[in-house]
């Protein structure tokens, strides 16, 4: 048996992890994502299956998490990794170590999260590099900080991931060779019933209460008539399209804008070059040095820099241009934001400071929203539990459909950039329209169908338990075996799955827990019960 892995492999992961990270707070490109980070991880330790199952499982444990505002999440993509290469040391079969692998990967996830919050913080001092830079009138002092802040998010994860995977892998594969069948059975069952935190958390963030009944929708159409996922998907689309052809009152009142006024100025130096350098900027730098403080503030800066330059032809002009870009700033980054961006550039192109500086206060919050709600309870969800689908039966199509995510995240961001260039103002106008609100009911009614359906399909929690009974058959009297399970099927189809799910949602909505408290009693059932052999 090997005894660890050497320095090159840790290398290449830890690079892995700081690419990734890196990635994905510029473009939004997935490479973070677990069943990603599995898939390489298991590749290059020689269990690419392994790797899948692992990072499937985490996936959908992740289902309802994001980061709103800037929150901190467990760091599955670390767990994925670092829990795979460990599990991959053992050789035994995927039985085994797939529950060996969640057992390292889940407590590493939520450690994580104590490095995160330290690599955000400690950006922090950059940008209070970037404000000295400012007073000293040095714009490459400003881009040196900027370019900079991606040194702590990167080295948070590919330090961990080096030491883990070169130093620990000796101790935790003696660890991990020792567990007790019993336990690792148990673990096995945690496996299965962990997702059900994700769609937990994921049902909090959605109008439950109100649209109950969309959810009962999706399971009866997966659970009773077995209509495939992407049938519920679209189904749920048609659903919401009628709802909104449905609830429009009298004619259809357009968005009261005033179109952009006809400059009276004199035509600008700036060239569409110009608009694409600084679109590029802010499409794969925005967040390099996101902080706790000011947020995406310096990213924001850095990347219009290229206009204001041009625009405000003093030093003291541009300089003070700088400094009102410095100020605090977050939205969304892929859908939000690269609009905002444009139209901002278009203000300053015009020299509109004022209405630049409060059409950014005026949208982050509202488009943010929109963002969010796209992004985190609409397409994520729905790649995520197709994807994790895949990935648990070993199929690589799964990481490449969650990569396929990111880049279409990335893609529209430029059409974003576009738009919010050539409509500048009016973008308050039509945010104020009530556009938002329709459309994040939408997405939530869309998301429950959705849900409803895949709960079922993806937490795959049953009971072993058998009992007998005695029945007449032809004036005899028989001992019968039959099977808990098929009672409870004859109840509810997927009875247990259901559960899971809304006790979860009952304690983080009801009951006040945290969700580390939850995850602690979930693994805390679910072992104590596949150990006795309660679950499976």
């Amino acid at each position: 048996m090997e005894t660890g892995y050497g320095i090159g492999l840790a290398l290449f992961l830890a690079a892995y992890g700081y690419f990734a990270i890196i990635a994905l707070l510029g473009p939004a490109w997935q490479f973070y994502d677990p069943i990603v980070a599995g898939l390489v991880t298991g590749i290059v330790t020689g269990n690419p299956t392994l790797g899948l199952a692992v990072g499937g499982t985490l996936e959908l444990m992740s289902l309802g998490l994001w980061t709103y505002g800037g929150a901190t999440m467990p760091d599955f993509f670390t767990g994925a990794v670092i829990g795979t290469a460990v599990a991959a040391l053992s050789k035994q079969p995927l039985s085994v170590a797939i529950p060996q692998g969640l057992a390292v990967a889940v407590p590493v996830s939520l450690f994580m999260t104590q490095l995160d919050i330290l690599g955000r913080a400690t950006t922090t001092v950059f940008m209070h590099g970037a404000d000295y830079y400012a007073e000293k009138q040095d714009e490459r002092g400003i881009a040196l900080m900027h370019a900079l802040g991606n040194i702590p998010w990167g080295l948070s994860r590919a330090v961990p991931i080096f030491f883990a995977i070169w130093l620990g892998a000796g101790p935790l594969q003696t660890l991990i060779s020792g567990v007790p069948q019993w336990l690792t059975t148990g673990l096995s069952t945690m496996g299965h019933a962990l997702p059900a935190l994700g769609f937990g958390i994921l049902l909090t963030y959605l109008p439950f209460n109100k649209w109950w009944f969309l959810f009962v929708i999706g399971f009866v159409m997966f659970a009773y008539l077995k209509v495939p996922l992407i049938g519920i998907a679209l189904t749920a689309l048609a659903i919401v399209l009628i709802y909104n052809s449905l609830s429009k009152e009298g004619p259809e009142t357009e968005v009261t804008t005033t179109q952009q006024e006809e400059s009276s100025q004199e035509p600008t130096n700036i060239t569409k070059g110009d608009l694409v350098n600084v679109m590029l900027r802010h499409n794969f730098t925005l967040q390099l040095s996101w902080n706790y403080e000011r947020m995406q503030a310096l990213g924001f800066c850095w990347s219009i820099m290229p206009i204001l330059k041009k625009v405000y032809t003093t030093k003291e002009e541009y300089f003070n241009a700088i400094k009102r870009h410095l100020n605090f700033y977050n939205t969304n980054p892929a859908i939000g934001s690269p609009t905002i961006f444009g139209a901002v550039c278009a203000l300053e192109e015009r020299k509109e400071a004022e209405a630049a500086d409060n059409l950014k206060v005026a949208l982050m919050g509202p488009f943010a929203a929109i963002g969010d709600t796209i992004m985190a309870i609409l397409m994520k969800p729905i790649f995520a539990v197709f994807a994790a689908g895949m990935a648990l039966n070993g199929n690589w199509f799964g990481a490449v459909l969650m990569l396929i995510l990111g880049f279409v995240w990335f893609y529209l961001m430029f059409p974003g950039f576009w738009l919010g260039y050539n409509q500048g103002k009016n973008l308050i106008n039509i945010a104020a329209g009530g556009f938002i609100t329709k459309f994040n009911e939408m997405a939530s009614m869309a998301a429950l169908i959705v849900v409803g359906g895949f709960i079922p399909s993806i937490i795959n929690l049953t009971t072993p338990l058998k009992f007998t009974r005695s029945v007449l058959v032809e004036g005899k009297t028989v001992q019968q075996v039959v099977a808990l399970q098929t009672v409870l099927d004859s109840i509810l189809p997927y009875m247990i799955p259901i559960m899971f799910v809304f006790l979860v949602f009952w304690l983080l909505k009801y009951r006040r827990w945290t969700i580390l408290r939850v995850l602690l009693l979930l693994v805390l059932i679910s072992v104590i019960f596949g150990a006795l052999g309660i679950l499976a």
